[in-house]
């Protein structure tokens, strides 16, 4: 009887124990036609892992995947089983990238599988700890993503997925091999940084009747809960099942990730300034930033130039550990604010008072302070002076260096600058007024060296003048003349240097055309004769007969029926004349107007020759810094250059060869028609340097010493005199 008690107990008990529920710990998929929808955001790096238990190796396998809309046949973020048995991850850039772990798959047995990828990086995939990174680079990954698809797709390209799922988890970050280790035997409970998708599949009953629990839930905290179709819910199969790979509920410690940070946390930078922030506590970095322009470093520091761009912008940067564990992103935002800018017009002073600096600020104002190069806004220079102006704002933003000139009035009083682009002087003198002999001289300066593609010069006539601009290089920077066959010459006044006052002088005796530089005699040809017939009258700052403007300044312009010599150039250049000289023509000293005052009620300049050959004012705005009358030359007053006198016949235009530039303090240009033998003299007759040239020939004259030299030739005898400065 007793045994018979005992027995029916134990029955009872068997019963008992077998009908209790226990909790699903994993999902079984049966490989027909269960799959789970999951929604999905996009990233251009991934991590996707789960644990796995295959039923069988017969069929290939889609684990995980995106749904239908994939970019390919072969879909993309995706792991499968290959028809080798293998485990593999297949990712999309433009192109198919595969990778496959050398992991073998026994049926019935639970593998951690977890894949990753990067946008101009590499893809991995990982088996129970059995790391296999790509040797090829991954491209720009697809940017179409929205949803996964556990199980299968609806391409039917691939089968079912035929076995238990456990702990299916995704990340917008590639997780390195020690964080993947770290979190694989147990459940992240709820969040972790850059989880975006974390079911543990810990719903309904094991093997019980579940059909309303279809809904795989996210515990990442974005809610991105799974749909399950086709799922049978009931039995052992296509159903919640226990146990599951990891124990429920045994919560994983946290992976330490590095911590990196930034300084400065926050800045105030000045537009146009180099800054540099410095990162600590990782082993490699990767920055970016908003300012454009920037580019990424790997190092910890990061310099940012900025423009003059106001604005608010961030730096960003990730860390990574000597295994490639890297942190959340540190982000620091700067403002940049106007750097001043600052610019000083030309100004004007005469002796016995005071000038007083004016900066003008562009942006960046108002200035709470200056430095001068001169000490103070006010000074009292004694000549033309350049001086600098820097300038700080209340934000403590400094500008750059801002140049300016004060000119000093001499006793040439003022002067009359050309725009270069409508600006002339009628003077109402004819060509007709000359016969075969005549002067043309000036003070003469431009903010640009002579160059091509204009034609114009302060005092360019149709048969003579002072020209500046040619395309033409022997009558660039040089006296013309245009003899009486018509033939045009050039006598060059050697280098002529942008905003430098320079007295030029081109002289003419009917048959000799030379050019003086500051009294200096620089170059002279000698023509066929005569001067050509020319109609019309002459004009200052204009081609004669085309549009084309000089941009220059002129003063103290003399005009001469007579062909003067050096001494009554040089000797007169500095001084200011009576004007009853013999033979001069017209003489324009150019003081009517104030230095860039208002002079809209000049309208023409004075001939002090007392001819009245008055110049007409076509074309100035008489107004300001250009166009109008300006401080005057110079006027050097130490003692004038010697006119020396040689032996050596000036060659003349029968000889083929030029020279170029002249003066020179380097190289020396000298071209021939011809092979020739030629010496360099000095002015007291000692050869100095023999060569044989042929062509165009480069001469180093950079050794001679400062002075006059001619350069002869040994076959006709005859030379061309060039300065060595």
């Amino acid at each position: 009887m007793i045994k018979k008690l005992l027995l029916v107990a134990a029955i009872l008990g068997c019963i008992q124990t077998k009908t209790k529920a226990q909790a699903g710990a994993a999902l079984s998929f049966d490989g027909t036609n269960d799959y789970i929808t999951i929604p999905a955001v996009y990233s251009n790096e991934y991590t996707i892992e789960a644990w796995v238990k295959l039923n069988s190796l017969a069929n290939r396998n889609i684990i995980a995947g995106t749904n239908s809309s994939g970019p390919s046949l072969f879909l993309s973020n995706c792991l499968r089983v290959n028809s080798a048995g293998l485990f593999e991850h297949y990712t999309y850039d433009g192109a198919a990238k595969t990778l496959q772990s050398s992991v073998t798959i026994t049926a019935g047995t639970w593998y951690h599988v977890a894949i990753s990828a990067k946008s101009n990086g590499v893809m991995k995939i990982v088996v129970n700890g059995n790391e296999t990174i790509s040797t090829f680079s991954v491209g720009t990954l697809w940017t179409g993503l929205t949803s996964f698809r556990l199980g299968q797709n609806t391409l039917g390209n691939f089968n079912y997925f035929n076995g238990s799922m456990d702990e299916f988890r995704v990340w917008n970050r590639q997780l390195c091999i020690d964080e993947i280790l770290n979190n694989k035997d147990g459940e992240i409970l709820t969040t972790a940084p850059g989880l975006t998708t974390n079911m543990h599949f810990n719903q309904g009953l094991s093997g019980g009747g579940n059909s309303t629990v279809t809904s795989a839930l996210d515990d990442s905290g974005f809610n991105r809960n799974g749909t399950l179709t086709n799922f049978t819910l009931s039995g052992t199969a296509s159903n919640w099942v226990a146990p599951g790979a990891v124990t429920s509920g045994v919560a994983v410690t946290s992976f330490a990730l590095p911590t990196v940070s930034v300084t400065p946390s926050a800045t105030l930078v000045c537009g146009g300034a180099q800054n540099t922030f410095t990162a600590s506590g990782a082993f490699n970095y990767s920055w970016s930033s908003s300012f454009p322009g920037q580019t990424n470093t790997a190092t910890n520091i990061y310099t940012i130039t900025t423009a003059n761009v106001p604005g608010n912008w961030n730096v960003q940067v990730f860390g990574t550990d000597v295994n490639g564990c890297y942190a959340p992103a540190q982000v620091v935002t700067f403002s940049t604010v106007n750097t001043p800018v600052l610019s000083n017009d030309l100004g004007y002073f005469c002796s016995g008072s005071s000038y007083t600096i004016s900066p003008t600020v562009a942006i960046g104002g108002p200035i709470t302070s200056y430095t001068y190069s001169t000490g103070s806004s006010v000074f009292s220079p004694t000549s033309t002076t350049t001086y600098t102006v820097i300038g700080a704002n209340a934000l403590g933003c400094v500008s750059g260096v801002a140049t300016g000139t004060v000119e000093v009035c001499g006793a040439s009083g003022s002067s009359l600058n050309m725009n270069g682009t409508d600006d002339v002087l009628n003077t109402g003198i004819l060509y007709s007024d000359f016969t075969n002999s005549w002067t043309f001289e000036c003070w003469a300066k431009s903010p640009s060296t002579p160059t091509s593609g204009k034609f114009n010069g302060p005092m360019y006539g149709a048969n003579m003048g002072i020209v500046w601009d040619h395309n033409t290089l022997i009558y660039r920077g040089s006296a013309t003349v245009q003899d009486a066959s018509n033939n045009f010459y050039g006598a060059s006044f050697g280098s002529l240097l942008a905003n430098t006052w320079y007295h030029l002088a081109a002289t003419y005796d009917g048959t000799v055309l030379k050019a003086y530089k500051n009294g200096v005699l620089t170059s002279s040809v000698t023509t066929l004769g005569g001067l050509s017939a020319a109609s019309g009258g002459l004009t200052f700052g204009k081609h004669p007969t085309l549009s084309q403007f000089w941009d220059g300044t002129i003063d103290d312009a003399r005009v001469w029926t007579v062909a003067r010599t050096c001494n009554e150039i040089n000797q007169n250049m500095n001084i200011e004349l009576t004007g009853n000289q013999i033979g001069l023509k017209a003489y324009y000293k150019f003081n009517e107007g104030t230095p860039t005052a208002n002079n809209t009620s000049i309208t023409s300049t004075s001939d002090a020759s007392g001819n009245n050959y008055n110049c007409s004012l076509a074309g100035f705005t008489r107004n300001g810094a250009t166009s109008n009358y300006l401080v005057g030359a110079p006027f050097n007053n130490t003692l004038n250059p010697l006119c020396l006198t040689t032996g050596i016949n000036e060659i003349n235009t029968t000889n083929p060869f030029i020279i170029y530039p002249n003066p020179t303090s380097t190289i020396l240009n000298i071209e021939v028609k011809e092979q020739a033998q030629i010496s360099i003299v000095n002015v007291l007759g000692d050869v100095v340097l023999t060569q044989t040239i042929n062509g165009l020939s480069k001469i180093d004259v950079s050794s001679l010493k400062s002075g006059v030299y001619f350069i002869q030739d040994s076959k006709s005898g005859k030379a061309i005199k060039f300065i060595k400065e």
